[in-house]
């Protein structure tokens, strides 16, 4: 038995030390190249996951510990995948520290070069490395990389990242596999920092296993702050990492342009940012949740980004708030020119149909102003150019039912950033009831506005090429507009700017009862006119015609220094008729006419501060040839209107009416008190009271006036105030009425013009003092014939269309005596009633009327 044994232990001796001999002649007899060679493709493709070959020499060396060198290691995998180092030394501890250690490798790698395409399908082999890295990492304790670059491509949209390792090494850390690396992606230097769990962390049961990813980049000795700073927080529940991963990411940039590099992003904006979020990957998507994405541009924009979204890759079930503050500091508007968007808001749901946006709210330092839900909006593919420029290719957005959607577009933008490369397309076929608030029994009344648009950013900055709109399907109202060419030109450059437009309203009265509003003008409306110009100069030319009312006018607003506006032009009218005008202008029955309200506007809180009169100087002519109204007419009207900081002035103002002319200044006075200070010479009284005057009249009639009215009243006669006088010189009155009412019956029978029936007149004064548009006699109204002086005292009420005068005639050699048979003057002002009046309190005194 004891000589079996001996012969048992010689012969495991021989075959130990053939095996050793063995082993050092394959790891160093050249013969054994193939066979190392083999044995090395062989276990480099168990580790890799996918077939490996091996080009150069591999050699073996057995002590101190067992170690392979291989040099140009090379894989290929399907769709593109391919991986070369030049040098690959793989080693396992020395003998003693497999005794009382496990079993872990260290691993060289030297000048590697791996392409990985990012849209890769290939599946690799379970427990490899390319199935699982970190856990394979997990048994390298000892890892170092040098001279390294990896390459991940999409082939089909351009994108590209490339990380150059320069030096990365690996060490245990109490329990962890910590790896630092010193490399540069995309040619920005970084840190890159792996820590992962080689233990099971007891008190996270369901994710035992936990890692760490950490990237930082360099500001620069000069400006250090604009550095980058991510970190990773990843649990798994078996530490092979391939499941079931929940992560936390925390990173800030104190650049954005830097971000934007490492990403393969050319960097078309700059700024910081910061970016926290909860993390959920699963094998085919990465869900994440508690999102809060924030970013403040350099000139100082500042964008948020809440929600979350169950894959990342393609927002299925996305639900995001995205906020963006423009320009916050803005104070509030005063002119149109200082209008900017302070604020955009809304929400991007991923539904059914597709990504949908709502909740959309446009603020303005003016107005703010909601808008319906937008989508589904599409986007066929997203891109990246040799230059790192993000395209959006095949954008589809539309509005409303699919069936009919109330808004289309399509197209591209080449660099999404930047916003450049713009070309989109499309139009609208929206209810004119969802633009305007009407009554319910108007939404169908003003049909629909129908169009199409391009804009695209061809001419250096983003426009319209073309646009045109029609009003359809409305009995109320018909219209069209059309850009021709771009839309607003640039500073210094020749107008390019062309609008053409018309407006039809067959009945305004009707036009306006659509709107809840009333009007006593049933006429026509319409305008043809075309704008032109560039952001610095608009001209507006075109025809108005309101009723038989015809305006021609030409008006140019230029820009002016503080966002102010100036407007010089001209308007002119071959013929005005004034009642069809003024009823056009006013409600029916001295009402306040009611506004037109947009849908989901609103006005900030205080109100608009918009204020054109006080933004918008004016030099503008206007003169009409012929003004008629209320069977009466005037020639020959001309008026100077000047705006000057806020303050109105027409001067002159010449009004020729009935034979006489009227000359007169307009001034503001404070915000809306308008001054109207003047005189009128020239008047015969027989034309003033017509042919058809039951008494026949004859002098000339001058005025003096000075009075004031408000505006921004409901019924600006209702505020009138100020005085006007009327003088008539010496004329004749073709009844004797009033001598007889003045020197009575029996004197009468001996009075030469009651015999002739004729009265001479010497003068007459007629002052009046306004208040609230009532004209009250200031003192007392003078008539002197050659025989009689009547004096009157009253009120003319302009609101009411009313007077109501008692006149009292004495002998003109008695004006202190007794009145003759005193009268009343009452009614209308077009139609009064003379009557005898009772006895009361007669108005006396010695007035004289020269």
């Amino acid at each position: 038995m004891f000589r079996f044994a001996r012969r048992a232990v010689a012969v495991l001796l021989v075959l130990a030390c053939a095996a050793v001999l063995a082993l050092v002649l394959a790891a160093n007899l050249p013969q054994a190249e193939g066979l190392r060679r083999s044995l090395a493709e062989q276990g480099l493709t168990h580790l890799w996951g996918e077939p490996v070959s091996v080009r150069g020499a591999v050699s073996v060396s057995l002590w101190p510990n067992p170690a392979v060198d291989i040099d140009g290691v090379e894989a290929h995998g399907i769709d593109g995948a391919h991986a070369r180092t030049d040098h690959l030394a793989i080693a396992i501890p020395p003998y003693l520290e497999l005794l009382t250690g496990g079993l872990r490798y260290s691993l060289d790698v030297a000048g590697g070069a791996f392409d990985v395409p990012l849209d890769g399908a290939e599946q690799a082999r379970p427990g490899s490395l390319l199935e699982s890295p970190i856990y394979v990492l997990s048994l390298l304790p000892h890892l170092t990389i040098r001279d390294t670059v990896v390459r991940f491509t999409d082939a089909m949209t351009g994108w590209q990242f490339e990380l150059k390792v320069s030096n990365l090494k690996s060490a245990l850390d109490a329990g962890r596999n910590v790896l630092v690396a010193d490399a540069a992606l995309n040619g920005q230097p970084l840190t890159l920092a792996f820590a992962f769990d080689l233990e099971v962390e007891k008190e996270d049961r369901k994710h035992p296993y936990g890692a760490q990813i950490t990237l930082s980049t360099p500001g620069g000795a000069d400006k250090p702050a604009l550095g980058l700073t991510a970190r990773l927080d990843v649990r798994a529940p078996t530490k092979h990492f391939d499941h079931d991963l929940v992560m936390k990411l925390d990173a800030e940039a104190g650049s954005l342009a830097t971000a934007l590099v490492l990403a393969g992003v050319a960097p078309s904006i700059d700024g910081t940012g910061k970016v926290t979020a909860r993390l959920k990957a699963e094998p085919d998507r990465l869900a994440f949740h508690d999102l809060n994405l924030a970013l403040t541009l350099v000139d100082g924009e500042r964008i948020s980004v809440t929600g979350q979204a169950d894959d990342l890759a393609t927002l299925a079930g996305a639900d995001l708030k995205v906020v963006a503050d423009l320009e916050t500091a803005a104070p509030p508007a005063v002119s149109l020119r200082e209008i900017v968007v302070t604020r955009l808001t809304g929400d991007f749901r991923s539904r059914a149909e597709g990504m949908m946006l709502d909740e959309i709210l446009i603020s303005t330092n003016a107005f703010d102003q909601s808008l319906r839900e937008i989508g589904p909006i599409n986007v066929r593919s997203v891109t990246r150019d040799a230059t790192g420029h993000v395209a959006f290719r095949g954008i589809s957005v539309i509005a409303g039912p699919p069936s009919r959607p109330i808004a289309r577009l399509e197209g591209n933008v080449d660099d999404i950033l930047g916003f450049a490369g713009v070309e989109l397309a499309g139009g609208v076929d929206i209810p004119v009831a969802s633009i305007l608030a009407l009554p319910p029994e108007a939404q169908d009344k003003l049909g629909r506005v129908v169009g199409s648009l391009s804009m695209s950013d061809a001419g250096g900055g983003l426009g319209v090429d073309s646009f045109a709109a029609r009003i359809e399907g409305s009995d109320l109202i018909s219209a069209t507009l059309a850009l021709v060419l771009d839309d607003l030109g640039k500073p210094g450059v020749a107008a390019t700017t062309q609008v053409d437009s018309r407006l039809k309203v067959p009945n305004y009265s009707a036009f306006a009862a659509a709107f809840g509003d009333t009007s006593d003008f049933r006429g026509q409306v319409t305008f043809e006119g075309r704008l032109s110009g560039n952001t610095d100069a608009l001209t507006m030319e075109g025809r108005t015609d309101i009723g038989r009312t015809r305006i021609d006018g030409t008006l140019s607003s230029l820009a002016a220094p503080g966002g102010r506006s100036v407007v010089k032009g001209t308007i002119t009218s071959p013929l005005v008729y004034a009642d069809e005008l003024l009823a056009f202008m006013r409600p029916e029955g001295q009402r306040r006419r009611k506004s037109v309200k947009v849908i989901g506007n609103r006005e900030p809180e205080g109100g608009s501060q918009i204020d054109l009169i006080a933004t918008t100087d004016a030099d503008v002519n206007i003169s009409a040839t012929r003004l008629q109204g209320g069977g009466d007419s005037a020639t020959g009207v001309k008026a100077r209107l000047v705006v000057n900081n806020g303050a109105l002035r027409v001067d002159p103002l010449r009004i020729g009416y009935r034979g006489g002319v009227i000359s007169a200044v307009m001034a503001s006075e404070g915000r809306s008190v308008l001054r109207t200070k003047g005189s009128g010479t020239g008047w015969p009284l027989a034309t003033l009271f017509g042919l058809g005057s039951p008494i026949s009249v004859s002098g000339t009639l001058s005025v003096v006036f000075d009075l004031t009215t408000r505006m921004d009243a409901d019924n600006p006669i209702a505020t009138l105030g100020g005085t006007l006088t009327g003088r008539v010189g010496r004329g004749r009155i073709g009844t004797g009425l009033l001598d007889l009412a003045g020197v009575g019956i029996l004197a009468g029978i001996f009075t030469s013009s009651v015999q002739k029936g004729e009265s001479v007149m010497r003068c007459a004064k007629v002052p009046l003092q306004f208040h609230k548009g009532v004209g009250r006699t200031n003192p007392v109204i003078v008539v002197n014939t050659e025989n009689v002086q009547a004096l009157g005292r009253g009120t003319v009420d302009l609101v009411r269309n009313r007077i109501d005068l008692r006149v009292a005639p004495r002998p003109i050699t008695a004006p202190d005596g007794p009145p003759g048979h005193s009268f009343t003057v009452k009614g209308s002002l077009s139609s009064p009633t003379i009557a005898m009046a009772s006895a009361g309190n007669e108005p006396h005194g010695r007035y004289s009327c020269e």
